[in-house]
């Protein structure tokens, strides 16, 4: 069963709290029309959740009326893509903002797989650029490796400045 990522899900610590969400969600709902089925009152609120989970929730729900059973095909679902998705590293120079990860994590979806995660991290030292790493492959596009690849170059240039 394919579940589609939200957008705003991009790596496995965002899929694992989403599954963690939506298991305390599908729990709450178990015991609520639980209670309902016998007429009786269930005095628990239900759990609060993040924007992204009330979404994937109600788009769920659009497929076919929400049931116990239905949540738990959704937390199978997400739990089968947390653990076959294609997972990619990238390294900046600095944090990302929000905007430079959505572009890329879209990227990625777009060109790699509609499932993949992708982590960010960042390092300093690399100066600029970026590094990826995907599966054993590690891309090095940072300017550290650009300058030390040419150093002999870089020398001159430092000379005519």
């Amino acid at each position: 069963m394919s579940v589609s990522l939200p957008a705003t899900v991009s790596s496995t610590n965002d899929l694992t709290g989403l599954i963690l969400e939506v298991r305390e969600y599908a729990k709450w709902f178990n015991q609520y029309t639980n209670a309902a089925k016998l007429n009786t009152s269930y005095v628990h609120t239900q759990p609060e959740l993040s924007p992204t989970a009330s979404t994937l929730i109600r788009e769920w729900a659009k497929q076919a009326s929400l049931t116990s059973a239905r949540l738990d095909e959704l937390v199978s679902g997400l739990e089968h893509t947390k653990s076959h998705a294609p997972v990619m590293t990238i390294t900046l120079a600095a944090p990302a903002p929000s905007e430079v990860k959505k572009e890329l994590v879209a990227w990625c979806r777009a060109n790699i797989s509609p499932s993949i995660l992708v982590t960010f991290r960042f390092n300093s030292g690399i100066l600029g650029g970026m590094v990826v790493r995907y599966g054993s492959s590690i891309h090095d596009w940072s300017f550290r490796r650009t300058i030390m690849n040419e150093r002999h170059k870089f020398a001159e240039i430092l000379n005519r400045v």
